[in-house]
């Protein structure tokens, strides 16, 4: 574009009426100042102005690059012993932590151990007093047991005791009364064999006659309203089983 502008004011031609002095004041005052640089003309003359030097420009930038670098090594010398301070402090608090970890698991494993032991131990009492008091009960149940087996065979003695007691005095007086009813009987036959001698001795003899029979004899010793129970008293004096008695019989007629 600078080109085509230089072109364009070269081949520029002012009018006829144009002020000629004045374009030729302005023109010698144009060619008196330095020529106007392009873009790419100021870029390659300042570009020429930098590179024109170039140990000059290596010393500037080694001198503007020592502070950098001694800030930069002071920097890393100060970072690099902080780290080694944090490492050993981590380490150490590492340490620590691990030591006290180990001291807090060992004394938890001993709390452990000791509450097991406890527990054991208690367990251990636990199951033996329920052993003694299970022991107790079966004993007690057992002396129970064998006081009930004595007083009941005990009251099976005084009931069996008892018994052959009642039986004993049963029998005693079944005795007593067989006895009784025995002398009795004795006494009852006695008196009926006394009353038959009595009556024996006291009672008259008759001989049977032909054609007598024991009524007519009975009617003829007690009268006829007490024949029928005279002819028993001749039966029973006499030892008679029937009425007929053969003729010529003696027989005792009782009072």
């Amino acid at each position: 574009m600078a080109r085509k502008r230089r072109n364009d004011e070269k081949e520029y031609t002012p009018s006829d009426d144009y002020d000629h002095d004045f374009y030729n004041n302005s023109e010698d005052e144009f060619n008196d100042e330095p020529p106007m640089l392009s873009r790419s003309d100021s870029r390659k003359a300042k570009k020429t102005g930098i590179f024109r030097y170039p140990l000059l420009n290596i010393l500037i930038i080694f001198f503007l690059l020592i502070p950098i670098v001694v800030v930069i090594v002071f920097v890393a010398v100060q970072n690099s012993g902080q780290p080694d301070n944090a490492v050993k402090e981590e380490s150490s608090v590492s340490v620590d932590s691990n030591t006290k970890a180990k001291q807090e698991a060992k004394e938890k494993a001993a709390k452990e151990k000791e509450a097991k032991e406890k527990a054991a131990k208690e367990k251990a009492a636990k199951e033996k007093e329920a052993k003694e008091q299970a022991a107790k009960e079966k004993a007690a149940a057992e002396e129970k047991a064998k006081q009930n087996e004595q007083a009941q065979q005990q009251a099976a003695q005084e009931k069996a005791a008892e018994a052959e007691r009642q039986a004993a005095a049963e029998k005693a007086e079944q005795e007593r009364q067989a006895q009784a009813a025995a002398k009795a009987e004795q006494d009852r036959k006695a008196a009926e064999e006394a009353k038959k001698q009595a009556e024996a001795a006291q009672a008259s003899s008759h001989t049977v006659q032909a054609g007598e029979t024991l009524y007519r004899i009975a009617v003829n010793a007690y009268g006829a309203s007490n024949a029928t129970q005279g002819v028993q008293k001749i039966k029973q004096a006499n030892g008679l089983s029937s009425d007929s008695v053969p003729v010529g019989t003696v027989i005792k007629i009782p009072k």
